[in-house]
C-alpha cells in the first residue's frame, strides 16, 4: 500500500496530466464536492464547474515539480511549480481525505514573476 505522500505525488501528477490533456472527467473524479480555484490572474476564483467547463487540452504542455507536501491528518498541503510556454506557476493545493480518498478541495494559482 502506498503511502500518503506517495498517493499524492501520483495524484499530483495526474492532475497535470489531465489538465494538459483537457480530461474532465479524471478532474471530475480528484475534485471534493465543491472547489475553490484562484486563476493566476489573482481575479478569478473559479468553482468546480466553471473550473471543469474550461478543462481543454493544452498546446503546450505544463511540467510539474512538486515543492513539498505536508500531511495534517486527514488534510494535505501540496505546494507545486508548472512550467508552461515559456511561464512559471506556483501552486498550493488543499487536499481532504474524503470515504478514504484524498480530494481536491481548494487551489490558488499564481504566476511567478521572471527576473
Amino acid at each position: 500500500m502506498a503511502s500518503d505522500e506517495e498517493t499524492l505525488r501520483v495524484l499530483n501528477l495526474e492532475i497535470n496530466r489531465s489538465e494538459n490533456e483537457g480530461d474532465g472527467n479524471y478532474l471530475a473524479g480528484v475534485l471534493a464536492p465543491e472547489l475553490a480555484f484562484m486563476r493566476a490572474d489573482g481575479k478569478t476564483v473559479d468553482d468546480a464547474g466553471r473550473f471543469l467547463q474550461k478543462a481543454a487540452p493544452k498546446p503546450a504542455l505544463g511540467q510539474l515539480a512538486i515543492e513539498s507536501i505536508e500531511i495534517l491528518g486527514n488534510r494535505a498541503i501540496v505546494q507545486c511549480v508548472v512550467t508552461q510556454a515559456g511561464k512559471r506557476f506556483h501552486n498550493i493545493r488543499l487536499f481532504v481525505r474524503l470515504d478514504g480518498n484524498w480530494k481536491l478541495l481548494g487551489w490558488a494559482n499564481e504566476e511567478i514573476p521572471t527576473s
